[in-house]
């Protein structure tokens, strides 16, 4: 009996699906679409819920039962359940109790940590022990020993980012614990931060370029000394206003291969343009309050807050008040640049300005 084309072609599926086969023209526009479509979705969370949480594991989760680290990641509620921020990012809040240790350990995922209150805290990386103030940015550059400590009463807290979803997706995560909860240190204190904290200078005697900076903090004082500058010069980014890169500065390359790390200052009364890109942003408010239009989604944000642009989601930045906001920010834009997937467009209607559809509610997810 002769079998029609439709059988025939049913019974290729099959057969297809038999062999562990699939044909491209049934799922052409699930693996190229036309456009990028992020699983992880535009979200917000609240610093007073943050703090509470995390100061509730201060007092009841001693670092043998929450492991190296009392850390809390952001589970972007579009990642089903997992505890990434998007597809690449990992974000978290950490909490040190006075005159703790997190023990020492390495790692193949890249790592920094930006501190909100450092209170007498350090971090050691390959033996390099730099005491934290608030606004420091910390290096962990991958499988470099590194431990963190207190020696004041008081907590620390702060920000974590990590590769962590790239490096799972790559299948390329190794993790080594020291065996030892402190790294002893043969240097001065802050050792890294004299040596190369000017950042536009070095050693004359040193000639190699490393492939991550060579000092393991950047100070909150020049960091923020550089923002001022920058706004003093009259110049500025129309979709970001002051906006700076931490850097490498013997190389001039992202202080993560994966990611990049940005301070900005959105100052009183600026209203952004709106564009999108290819690569995904976690946002940390460290100082002031403003909104951010996501897709035409307003979210409020005040100091603590941390929220997320997902990738290719069209997004501006307002400070409607009298006093600057400071944003720190994680993106994965340095992977999409040695890949060459990196594009940008600009939104072009209404004066570069979208219009405001919905606000965010968190209980709405």
């Amino acid at each position: 009996m002769n079998q029609t084309n439709e059988e025939r072609i049913k019974n290729l599926l099959e057969n297809f699906n038999k062999e562990s086969l699939q044909p491209l023209w049934t799922l052409e526009h699930d693996i190229m679409p036309f456009k990028p479509k992020p699983q992880s979705v535009a979200w917000l969370w609240k610093w007073d819920k943050l703090y509470e949480l995390a100061e509730e594991a201060g007092e009841v989760i001693t670092l043998d039962r929450g492991g190296d680290r009392r850390a809390i990641a952001l589970a972007n509620p579009g990642l089903g359940g997992m505890p990434f921020a998007t597809e690449t990012l990992w974000m978290a809040v950490q909490w040190l109790n006075g005159h703790e240790v997190a023990p020492a350990h390495r790692h193949t995922p890249q790592a920094i940590r930006f501190i909100v209150d450092g209170a007498g805290s350090y971090s050691t990386v390959e033996g390099d022990r730099v005491y934290l103030e608030k606004g420091d940015l910390v290096l962990n550059p991958p499988l470099l020993w590194h431990d963190h400590g207190s020696d004041s009463d008081e907590r620390a807290i702060w920000i974590d980012g990590l590769d962590i979803p790239l490096t799972k997706y790559l299948n390329a995560n190794f993790f080594e614990p020291m065996g030892k909860d402190v790294q002893e240190v043969d240097t001065v204190k802050n050792f890294s931060v004299l040596k190369y904290g000017a950042g536009t200078m070095k050693p004359a005697w040193e000639r190699e370029k490393p492939k991550y900076p060579p000092m393991s903090t950047f100070k909150w004082s020049r960091t923020e000394q550089a923002l001022n500058d920058l706004a003093s010069s009259g110049d500025s980014s129309p979709y970001d206003d002051i906006a700076l890169e931490y850097v490498n500065p013997l190389t001039g390359d992202p202080v993560m291969k994966t990611f990049s790390c940005w301070i900005q200052m959105i100052r009183p009364g600026v209203h952004t343009k709106a564009h999108r890109e290819v690569c995904s942003t976690v946002y940390f408010v460290f100082e002031g309050s403003g909104y951010s239009i996501i897709d035409g989604v307003k979210f409020e944000w005040q100091k603590g807050d941390l929220f997320i642009i997902p990738n290719w989601k069209c997004h501006e930045h307002v400070n409607p008040t009298g006093e600057r906001a400071i944003l720190f920010s994680i993106n994965d834009r340095p992977t999409m640049d040695l890949l060459d997937k990196y594009r940008e467009e600009a939104y072009t209607e209404n004066e570069g300005h979208q219009k405001v559809n919905a606000t965010f509610d968190p209980s709405k997810k």
